[in-house]
């Protein structure tokens, strides 16, 4: 196809036409590999399955029933990681259940679904701050962790809403539940010391990180980087890899890189492809520590984290042990060809053209959602464009950032064990952590596809995340020993 001669309506049916199209990265697209966002309508009830959208799944997916809460694939995917953070305390499901009444009550939009969370958020919010005034820790410490919870299904969708710019507040919102319910006033996870915070040297602002250890004893012990992706917040990662190293007697670092929590809804900083740059300063200040044992520093990568890690550990020796969950090798490969085709790498303005007269007058609602909210983690345009509600008119500069997230060159130089995780139904890389365990060039790897039959379908294991991490942290125990 010539892309200046690529149609509005080739472009909105093909290239955005699937949910997956543009899922790019992270939990919050098109999970089960099915057609674009539905329009608002009637949905089953929650405790009923129902026969995926029509449309063939993507490639490499496997056509699983969804467990449906929306008719609207992204916002069913979304919510669904509130019913499985259930297991680690971080979401109540009665709670979970009844934002999505709520939600759906109200026409099942992005709106109505920012309006439901949000609600519950400072529902949970006021009771934290009711019971740190009555002395009531641990009713303030899980409320708080909760609301945290909920903040974040909201700051998700918020770029799909009439007030796009609040993303700042609401991400402001989040990090009161999240300070306050693992580090505020003394309160910790379970019984737990609260999270120390650390200051991580990194260009002129720092990094923030938050040390979890299963107690104040100073003993050096094995200690994971648990690295996040593009659109979860920390209070996630508390079921996704955090509680569970405790369990095991780990520490546990979370972090907010270039493109996360702060540094993106406050400082305006964009992901950088060289990940090795931020996690190298984090080993060093974790190889200073007394209670950390230095030659036992795990890494792990959940969903565009699994890209990061990967090209990290490429340059990082000194790390024992690596989970890419899942990993890409390429993230440019994950926007469709119709998109793909458009851009001309020596004509620019070219490729713009095309992109803001064909393309974006077209988009529904949903697809200018679907590009703000994949676009705003790549260029600073992007992210501005995107909170000012419409997508970003230089697409040429975020295809060339894309195209250097890749790690087809850079896996043969890992040196450490390394995990591969993969799902059956994965639609947002299908094929590509099979491609990048082809690549690995060190003896001690391994591959593990979660399944259905485990309820551990799907992109990042949303209703399963124990599931997900008896796999990592069992493989961890055995590659890492204490």
């Amino acid at each position: 196809m010539d892309p200046a001669t690529a149609t509005r309506r080739g472009f909105l049916a093909g290239a955005l036409g699937a949910g997956a199209a543009l899922g790019l990265a992270a939990c919050g697209s098109n999970a089960a590999g099915g057609t674009a966002p539905a329009a608002a309508g009637p949905i089953a009830p929650p405790t009923t399955l129902t026969p995926p959208p029509p449309g063939p799944p993507g490639p490499g997916a496997t056509p699983l029933p969804p467990f449906r809460l929306f008719a609207d694939e992204s916002m069913n995917f979304d919510a669904l990681f509130g019913l499985g953070e259930s297991a680690y305390g971080i979401s109540e499901a009665g709670e979970v259940v009844t934002a999505v009444n709520q939600a759906n009550a109200a026409g099942a939009g992005y709106d109505g679904y920012v309006t439901a969370f949000r609600a519950m958020g400072d529902r949970l919010a006021a009771a934290s701050d009711a019971a740190t005034a009555a002395g009531d820790r641990v009713t303030a410490r899980d409320t708080a962790l909760r609301a945290a919870s909920y903040y974040t299904r909201a700051v998700f969708f918020v770029l799909g809403t009439a007030d796009p710019g609040d993303e700042k507040a609401l991400y402001a919102e989040y990090r009161k539940g999240w300070d306050r319910g693992v580090s505020g006033a003394g309160l910790a996870i379970g019984s737990r010391p609260a999270a120390e915070i650390v200051q991580i040297p990194y260009g002129d602002g720092g990094l923030t990180g938050w040390l979890f250890r299963p107690d104040d004893s100073g003993t050096a012990r094995r200690t994971v980087i648990v690295n996040n992706g593009s659109d979860a917040q920390g209070v996630e990662l508390i079921a996704y890899g955090v509680r569970a190293a405790l369990d095991r007697d780990w520490n546990a670092l979370v972090f907010e890189g270039p493109g996360q929590g702060a540094m993106l809804f406050e400082r305006g900083i964009p992901f950088r492809p060289d990940w090795e740059k931020v996690i190298t300063p984090i080993v060093d200040l974790l190889s200073g520590r007394d209670d950390v044992a230095a030659n036992a520093i795990a890494l792990t990568g959940w969903s565009m984290g699994g890209e990061l890690v990967a090209r990290a550990a490429a340059y990082e020796h000194r790390l024992a042990a690596l989970v890419a969950d899942p990993p890409a090798v390429d993230m440019w490969r994950t926007l469709p060809d119709q998109v793909r085709q458009i851009v001309d790498p020596d004509d620019p303005e070219r490729t713009n053209t095309i992109w803001n007269e064909h393309m974006v007058p077209g988009m529904s609602p949903e697809q200018r959602f679907t590009v703000a909210k994949r676009m705003e983690i790549y260029t600073p345009e992007a992210h501005r464009a995107a909170l000012a509600g419409h997508p970003t008119r230089d697409f040429a500069a975020v295809a060339a950032r894309m195209k250097k997230f890749t790690v087809a060159e850079d896996t043969p130089r890992i040196r450490c064990p390394t995990l591969v995780l993969d799902y059956e139904g994965e639609s947002f890389y299908p094929g590509q952590p099979e491609e990048f365990l082809s690549l690995l060039t060190v003896d001690d790897k391994t591959l593990v596809t979660l399944t259905a039959a485990d309820g551990a379908q799907y992109h990042c294991a949303p209703m399963a995340p124990a599931r997900r991490n008896e796999v990592v942290f069992d493989w961890l125990d055995d590659a890492v020993p204490g």
